[in-house]
């Protein structure tokens, strides 16, 4: 009985993987809040990796900034709740000049590295992330930057469909017989 019902699961996994996958949207859109009041836009590539382009506003300042991401997603439980991890690039232009003098004086550029994780309900995708920055050009009085966790939220502008179980496998038998008796 106990190898029944490892066979009857492991039968039941299988047959429902190919019906999983990551990301469960094609292109969000929304807010994301960390030391500033941010927008965000995340677009699906190809299968478990998307593009997230941020425009940053901190909070107190005139400053603004872009970071352009590349993150890989890993479905967790099920579709629509994912762990990602990514890298891309920033830069900052620095429009605030009332600034101390052990602060960002400079416009600064580098290397941003993310991850997180996220869900997606109905047509809002939410999501929890960490995101270091390393300063490379420019001058900055902090070259390397932890602002700390922030959150993002999405509204799901378009979503992906969601793929097929082949739960009939037998039919596609039936289907290819028919073809070939054709032929």
């Amino acid at each position: 009985m106990k190898n029944f019902r490892l066979l009857l699961a492991a039968a039941l996994l299988t047959a429902t993987l190919p019906a999983l996958s990551a990301q469960s949207y094609k292109t969000a859109a929304g807010v994301r809040v960390d030391k500033g009041f941010n927008l965000t836009v995340k677009q699906h590539l190809v299968d478990k990796w998307t593009l997230e382009g941020i425009v940053h506003t901190p909070i107190g300042t005139s400053d603004v900034g872009v970071t352009l991401l590349g993150e890989m997603h890993q479905k967790i439980i099920f579709r629509g709740v994912n762990l990602y991890a990514g890298a891309g690039a920033h830069y900052y232009w620095n429009n605030d000049h009332s600034r101390r003098e052990d602060e960002i004086t400079n416009n600064v550029a580098g290397l941003s590295l993310i991850g997180g994780a996220e869900i997606s309900l109905g047509r809002l995708n939410v999501s929890v992330d960490l995101k270091p920055e390393l300063h490379l050009i420019g001058e900055s009085a902090y070259p390397f930057e932890w602002p700390g966790a922030s959150v993002s939220v999405r509204y799901i502008l378009a979503k992906r469909a969601k793929p097929q179980p082949k739960w009939k496998f037998w039919k596609k038998d039936q289907e290819d017989d028919r073809r070939r008796r054709r032929n």
